[in-house]
């Protein structure tokens, strides 16, 4: 069917407006106010602070973390003539609302600062000018290289499995990934053998699978499939059996899994499993600490440690072979559009320690399950190292095109579980 000339006319002019519109929301999210002859990563704290009292805005951060909170309270009191405020944010909305303040051009955040365990933030945030990366050299000096790739880390964390200590006062038996999932039969391709018989050594809680800091720890697993695989032979004296070939269901573009595999096949026999899945990391612990039904594992934040203080039988699993699990962290960034790009550095600077670690709040960070970044600040709240716990580096680039697709299989997996 022909348009008519007058609509072809007005579609046209639709368009022109549009793109004006999209053209100026653009322009606005970029922000005109960042001085590009200024090269903010080498100025330093007092430098910043110049810039940031002729600004003169309020400085909005976004976290999700509430140690933000004490941050900007030890801020306030070294700066009290720059105006800032904490905006507590989920970790489930904070992306799509920094997303909505850009697209609309009313930025109002200045800093956000988040885990970024799936590699979302990175992919979705940095790459499409969201957000934008502040490397101040005088901190990034004393960071590994291998923490920048994806944003400036203000701590690393990682997500362990707890132990009952009452239970195993020496150490939780576990020696690898392999020892939780034990007690499967190749032959029925269940924990059930063929007379029925539940043979599943570990009562399982944790949160939920599907989320990013728990989807993204399996999509590693399974990244690292032959090193996985390595693991099973030098344990057990023989290849593991791939058992889950026939319940793949690919399909291009909505989920889509590897064949032969060693962690997909660690990750389909955990799915088949007997566990309870928990909102709350607290109740995680807590069955952990109550193990009523014998030996009992929880897989949720290393935070949650802290609630050994009052009374739990509880510890983290280390020592895991290949590994225990990958070096989380949760990054700084600031969002584009802001009034306050000095002044945004400067809190970012504040909560790093400043050039010497010492020079703002970086131990306002230091608690249960954190270890510091800065080769020159030791956190002493964490019992461990990270090498007595065994960590490995993210691959999150890997693990960003790979998570959804463990999500979409925990789902349909565990709909085939025995209850």
């Amino acid at each position: 069917m022909k348009l008519s000339k007058v609509l072809i006319a007005a579609l046209v002019m639709m368009l022109v407006f549009s793109c004006a519109v999209f053209a100026n929301g653009d322009d606005e999210k970029k922000g005109g106010k960042v001085d590009s002859s200024i090269d903010y990563d080498s100025l330093s704290m007092a430098e910043l602070y110049e810039l940031a009292k002729k600004e003169g805005g309020k400085i909005e951060v976004y976290a999700t973390t509430t140690d933000a909170s004490t941050a900007i309270k030890k801020f306030q009191k070294v700066y009290p003539e720059i105006a800032i405020e904490y905006i507590s944010c989920d970790n489930n909305t904070v992306a799509s609302k920094i997303e909505m303040e850009c697209d609309t051009g009313n930025v109002n955040a200045d800093v956000m600062q988040v885990k970024d365990n799936s590699g979302e933030i990175y992919h979705e945030l940095v790459l499409y000018d969201y957000l934008s990366l502040y490397y101040p050299k005088a901190v990034t000096d004393h960071i590994d290289p291998t923490l920048l790739e994806f944003g400036l880390p203000l701590y690393a964390t990682y997500n362990p499995w707890y132990y009952n200590t009452k239970m195993y006062p020496n150490g939780a038996p576990i020696k690898s990934w392999w020892d939780i999932v034990e007690g499967y039969d190749v032959e029925t391709g269940s924990y059930y053998d063929k007379n029925g018989v539940n043979h599943q050594f570990w009562t399982i809680y944790t949160k939920d699978i599907t989320g990013p800091s728990y989807a993204s720890l399996w999509a590693q697993m399974i990244l690292d499939g032959e090193k996985l695989a390595a693991q099973y032979k030098a344990q057990y004296g023989k290849d593991v059996e791939i058992t889950y070939t026939g319940k793949l269901k690919n399909a291009a573009g909505i989920m889509e899994l590897p064949e032969n595999n060693a962690g997909v096949e660690l990750f389909y026999r955990f799915s088949q499993m007997r566990m309870t899945e928990l909102d709350d990391g607290d109740g995680v612990v807590d069955a952990v600490d109550q193990s009523i039904n014998g030996p009992t594992l929880g897989l949720t934040s290393a935070s949650k440690l802290d609630n050994a203080d009052m009374g739990m039988n509880i510890a983290w699993v280390t020592g895991l072979q290949p590994y225990t699990a990958f070096q989380a962290c949760s990054y700084s960034y600031l969002v584009e559009g802001s009034d306050n790009p000095a002044g945004a550095r400067l809190y970012i600077m504040f909560c790093m320690g400043g050039e010497d670690g010492q020079s703002g709040c970086y131990t306002a960070f230091d608690k249960r399950g954190t270890w510091s970044v800065r080769d020159d600040v030791v956190y002493t709240k964490t019992y461990c190292d990270m090498e007595t716990v065994n960590l490995t580096a993210p691959d999150f680039d890997g693990i960003y095109n790979i998570y959804p697709d463990v999500k979409a299989y925990w789902t349909y997996w565990r709909s085939l579980a025995k209850k």
